[in-house]
């Protein structure tokens, strides 16, 4: 009996992985700077991108909203929930501001809206920058196949 349980729990947790990455590995869908993109009870909408050109960097100045519509579940942003690609691929997390800024965030509770200030700074050869998302799966993306995570927007 045990063993079957065993069996059964494996199979849904390949089952799981084998889609996670099937999802990941599918076309991103593109949306427009001021578009909303939801991930479960949660939207993220980048609402202003500054672009500074320095030497043969670029910093890309992002500001992303996170309007939470939960009923009663808190959200805890994380700069790493947000990342930039270039067309070959390459992905770049945003710099960090100081050691525990995320740590020191409140969370945004049910209901509420809070805007968070992102750079990234990419090399000037880096081709058609897009903004991505990706928390993990909750509970509202395995309805959806975790559709924000093939979304991109372009900076």
């Amino acid at each position: 009996m045990m063993n079957s349980i065993i069996r059964v729990a494996l199979i849904i947790v390949l089952v799981i992985v084998i889609g996670a990455a099937c999802v990941r590995s599918l076309p991103y869908d593109v949306v427009a700077v001021g578009e909303p993109v939801r991930q479960d009870d949660f939207l993220y909408t980048v609402t202003n991108v500054e672009r500074h050109r320095a030497g043969d960097t670029v910093s890309y100045n992002v500001t992303v909203r996170v309007d939470n519509q939960a009923k009663v579940v808190d959200y805890r942003w994380s700069d790493d929930t947000a990342y930039v690609s270039d067309s070959t691929g390459r992905r770049y997390q945003a710099l960090k501001s100081g050691p525990s800024v995320a740590s020191d965030r409140p969370p945004v509770a049910a209901g509420s809206s809070a805007s968070y200030e992102l750079t990234f700074e990419l090399p000037i050869t880096a081709a058609h920058p897009m903004l991505h998302y990706w928390n993990g799966f909750m509970m509202g993306d395995i309805f959806d196949g975790a559709a924000y995570g093939r979304i991109a927007v372009p900076l």
